[in-house]
C-alpha cells in the first residue's frame, strides 16, 4: 500500500512539552530542523534550553488566555497536555484534561489557520476490554476504572465532536509507555522493587503491552504526516511479546533490586478495591498502594492490535526492547 504523506506545517505547537513524551517529541522535531512552540505549566527543561528554533510558553492548559497565546500562529499541534496518573481528584482531571482540550479545540476552530491536530490519548479508553479481548481502534470505549480513564474517554468524545465541525484531528492511543525517564514504568517501579514489594499480579506471565517512548513519537509524527489519517485513531504498542514478569526481572537487574515478587490476583483485587474505598472515605489525596486502574494494566494480557497503524501509516519500530532496556540501564547508573 502506498502511503501518501503531507508536509507537517510549521510552526508546530507541542502541549505538555515538559512531560516524558513531550520532551522527547520536542527534541526530535528540533533535530529535524523544525520550528517548534512548546507549552507547559513547567519551565523549559535544561536539556532543551538554548535551542534556537524553540519558543517556550509557560502557561496553564486550563486557562483560556494562556492557551490562546500559545496557539496563535501555529499550523500543527501535538496535544499531549493532560493530568496523568491512576489516582487523583476527578474534578482536577476534568479541569485539565477535558476542559483544557475543549478550550484548545475551540480556539483552533476559531483560528483562520485551522491547525492540524494529533491528540495523544491512551489504551485506558478500552477499559475492562484490555483484560480479555484484542483491542482494535473501532471498538467502543470500555468501562473506566478511575478518573484518568474517564477523562481520556471524554477527551476522545470531544475530539469526535470537533471533527464533525471540520477540525483536522488524528488520535493516537499509546499502551504502557516505557523508557529512560519514565516515572510510572521505570522510576516508581524501581523504588518498589528495591523495597521488596510485590510488583507482579499472578506471576505476570502475560503480555505487558509495553511501547517504547521513541516508537510512540514515531507514530505521532507519522499520524501528522499521513494524508489518510484525518479523523482516524491509531494504537501504539510494541509487538515483541515482553511479559510483565520479564520486564520486572530486567528492571530489577538494571537497578540492583532483588527478584520481583508477585501477589495472587484475588488479593490484588481486594487491596485495590478496599484501598480506594478507605482513601476516599478518609479523604486521603495520596495514591493508595494499588488502584483498580493500575491493576487493569498490570494484571492483563495485553493484545493491542497494530494492523491499522502499520497499514495506514507505514509504521515500523525505531527502538526495540533490548535497546530500550540498555538505555534504562545507563539512565539508572546516573
Amino acid at each position: 500500500m502506498t502511503i501518501k504523506k503531507q508536509k507537517i506545517k510549521e510552526p508546530i505547537l507541542v502541549t505538555g512539552a515538559a512531560g516524558f513524551i513531550g520532551r522527547r517529541l520536542v527534541k526530535r522535531l528540533l533535530d529535524e530542523g523544525r520550528q517548534v512552540s512548546a507549552f507547559d505549566v513547567m519551565a523549559c527543561p535544561e536539556s532543551l534550553q538554548g535551542e534556537t528554533n524553540l519558543n517556550w510558553f509557560k502557561g496553564d492548559i486550563s486557562k483560556r488566555e494562556d492557551v490562546k497565546v500559545a496557539v496563535e500562529g501555529c499550523r500543527s499541534i501535538f496535544h499531549l497536555a493532560a493530568l496523568v496518573g491512576d489516582w487523583g481528584q476527578a474534578a482536577l482531571h476534568q479541569k485539565i484534561t477535558v476542559e483544557g482540550t475543549q478550550t484548545l479545540f475551540e480556539l483552533a476552530l476559531a483560528s483562520s489557520l485551522k491547525p492540524r491536530f494529533v491528540l495523544a490519548s491512551s489504551i485506558v479508553v478500552y477499559g475492562e476490554q484490555i483484560s480479555g479481548e484484542r483491542c482494535y481502534e473501532g471498538m467502543p470505549h470500555g468501562w473506566f476504572y478511575g478518573p484518568y480513564g474517564k477523562s481520556k474517554q471524554t477527551q476522545e468524545t470531544i475530539a469526535h465532536q470537533f471533527i464533525q465541525q471540520g477540525l483536522d484531528i488524528r488520535m493516537v492511543r499509546p499502551a504502557n509507555v516505557y523508557g529512560a525517564g519514565s516515572k510510572p514504568w521505570v522510576d516508581d517501579v524501581c523504588v518498589e522493587l528495591k523495597k521488596g514489594l510485590p510488583v507482579l499480579i499472578a506471576g505476570g506471565n502475560y503480555n505487558a503491552g509495553l511501547v517504547h517512548v521513541d516508537n510512540v513519537i514515531e507514530i505521532l509524527i507519522l499520524a501528522c504526516e499521513s494524508a489518510s489519517a484525518r479523523g482516524q485513531i491509531f494504537n501504539a504498542a510494541d509487538e515483541e511479546g515482553v511479559t510483565w514478569r520479564q520486564y520486572m526481572k530486567d528492571l530489577a537487574d538494571c537497578c540492583g533490586a532483588p527478584k520481583p515478587k508477585s501477589m495472587p490476583r484475588i488479593i490484588a483485587k481486594y487491596l485495590a478495591k478496599s484501598g480506594e474505598i478507605a482513601y476516599h472515605l478518609m479523604k486521603i489525596e495520596k495514591r493508595p498502594p494499588l488502584t483498580a486502574e493500575a491493576l487493569n494494566l498490570l494484571g492483563s494480557n495485553h493484545r493491542i492490535d497494530m494492523t491499522k497503524t502499520k497499514t495506514l501509516l507505514g509504521y515500523k519500530p525505531v527502538k526495540y526492547y533490548r535497546e530500550g532496556l540498555e538505555e534504562i540501564r545507563q539512565y539508572l547508573k546516573i
